[in-house]
């Protein structure tokens, strides 16, 4: 995949109104710019409400925004 194909980075300053409806906890990762493990202990921790569809992991826009807004 060529750099022009890839998906704009979702970071901190990215607008709400400009993520998609669910991130992947990468995507989360850089919207609330924490690290990796962190993203994975607020997910087991219930902390951070998220869905599973199988083994993917996707965290709905309003539970991020919630999450940030704290």
């Amino acid at each position: 995949m060529s750099q022009t194909d890839a998906a704009p980075k979702i970071t901190r300053f990215t607008p709400p109104n400009h993520l998609p409806e669910y991130l992947t906890p990468a995507e989360a990762q850089g919207f609330l710019g924490v690290g990796r493990s962190k993203i994975y202990d607020l997910l087991n921790s219930g902390e951070l409400e998220h869905r599973r569809f199988g083994r993917l992991i996707r965290i709905p826009r309003t539970a991020l925004l919630e999450a940030g807004a704290r």
